[in-house]
């Protein structure tokens, strides 16, 4: 099915609130720490209303996507494959909402006030807010265009005036100069956004390469020449990256006063009728699937934000958090079940790596668990790209053998008694438990 077909069998937020029964919203839907509940169980809960919030640099407030009561507040499963707190909301049947405050020609200072205590995130976890308070002054705004998960989500006719708006709030927010919008060239978006520019000193520039959020500070080097280092962001550079999620968030929350409550979601594969659904936050994968016409046969594996680096799902019941702007469902025939061979030293990871790394090495690496070794070849800056994968002619799980050697060096470097080996056994992060790559498949509810 077409971009097109898919923004014609759109659903609205009314016809959603058909199988929007009940929501789980996670306190952590961000890079800093998980947020303090502000309400108890049994409190009654309108659209938009806070429900949670932290006081760190890199938290996000938390608000709650539909009007209701509060059954639990417990741990529950997260996209990121582990559970986190969240909060479970039961629908009454309304749509009763706090008072949205709308406002029309928006200062700076009320720009900043409404970012900080809507809790907007980025794609790749910072808080907008955050990006804008850096200690860097922010002087150049790129708006990226090239994520196809975000693009085909948030780009339809009836959001790219939004975005340009919030493209010109977070210019005046940021005092920069101009805004560069970033886009594929054979996306065919330049037509429709410029269109809508109308002489603002908005710029296009279209590139042949996608970029992934984990690949923001590639993207501001090729931009801009400016080299970041991988514990810095653009911010620390004096740039600022948006993508068409954050801006068009952040024209909702300034000028509409409508905080991150719902989000754009392209649910595609082993679906009866692929469509981009908007889609309340905290609403599970298995209703969002079956806003869409529910699964086509028995489905293989669910995929968040993309085949080639997004996260696959052991459960149905995981929410829709901020970040999602994809669901794709793969059915069992589809699920690439082939044993990884050994490396053959072709090096085709090593011509298709966007930074440069030895993704085949650092996998062998990984393998046996010499994550020291792993560090050493930079390990972390890997950006999550996926083309290794997609590329290894012997089929070696090379991504996720990544990801493990950098989850393996977090843990060494917090865990104070696993410090005398460099070495460390490594499994699931829900179970602890050594896993098979690649053979899990997932199920409606749990994994099989």
């Amino acid at each position: 099915m077409t971009k097109e077909e898919m923004q014609n069998n759109s659903k609205t937020p009314k016809e959603a609130e058909e199988y929007r029964q009940q929501v789980v919203i996670p306190l952590l839907q961000h890079r800093g720490p998980i947020c303090e509940p502000l309400v108890d169980v049994e409190d009654n809960l309108l659209i938009g209303q806070k429900i949670g919030e932290c006081d760190s640099d890199y938290a996000a407030q938390v608000h709650s996507s539909i009007s209701g009561h509060i059954i639990a507040i417990e741990e529950r499963p997260h996209p990121s494959c582990v559970k986190k707190p969240s909060i479970i909301i039961e629908s009454n049947g309304t749509n009763g909402s706090i008072n949205f405050k709308t406002c029309t020609n928006p200062s700076k200072e009320y720009i900043f006030d409404t970012l900080q205590d809507s809790g907007i995130v980025e794609l790749d976890g910072y808080p907008v807010f955050n990006t804008l308070t850096s200690k860097k002054i922010i002087d150049t705004v790129l708006v990226n265009l090239t994520y196809p998960s975000d693009a085909n989500s948030n780009c339809t006719s009836d959001n790219i005036p939004k975005i340009i708006e919030g493209m010109k709030l977070l210019m005046k927010a940021s005092d920069a100069e101009g805004v560069f919008i970033v886009n594929k060239t054979d996306g065919q978006l330049s037509s429709s956004i410029r269109s809508s520019l109308n002489g603002d000193n908005i710029k296009i520039i279209n590139t042949k390469r996608n970029y992934i959020p984990l690949m923001n500070n590639l993207l501001a080097h090729d931009m801009t020449g400016i080299r970041i280092s991988n514990r810095d962001t653009p911010a620390d550079a004096g740039v600022m990256i948006s993508s068409a999620y954050g801006a068009l968030a952040v024209s909702k929350a300034v000028l509409e006063g409508i905080p991150p409550i719902e989000v754009n979601v392209t649910v595609s594969g082993a679906v009866k009728n692929p469509m981009i659904n908007t889609v309340s936050i905290g609403t599970s994968f298995k209703d969002a699937i079956q806003s869409s016409g529910g699964y086509l046969g028995e489905p293989g594996k669910i995929i968040m934000n993309g085949i080639l680096s997004g996260t696959a799902q052991a459960t149905d019941e995981v929410p829709v958090i901020k970040s999602t702007t994809e669901i794709t469902v793969q059915s069992i025939d589809e699920v690439v079940r082939d044993k990884p061979g050994p490396c053959i030293h072709c090096g085709r990871c090593v011509d298709v790596c966007p930074v440069n790394i030895l993704p085949g090495r650092i996998a062998s690496f990984s393998d046996i668990g010499r994550y020291d070794e792993c560090s050493k070849l930079h390990v972390h800056s890997c950006v999550d790209c996926g083309l290794c994968d997609y590329v290894c002619p012997s089929s070696r799980h090379i991504l996720q053998l990544i990801r493990f050697a950098r989850t393996a060096l977090i843990r060494l470097f917090n865990i104070p008694e696993e410090k005398e080996s460099p070495n460390l056994k490594l499994g699931c992060e829900s179970c602890e438990t050594p896993c098979d790559i690649g053979t899990t498949s997932v199920t409606q509810g749990g994994t099989k």
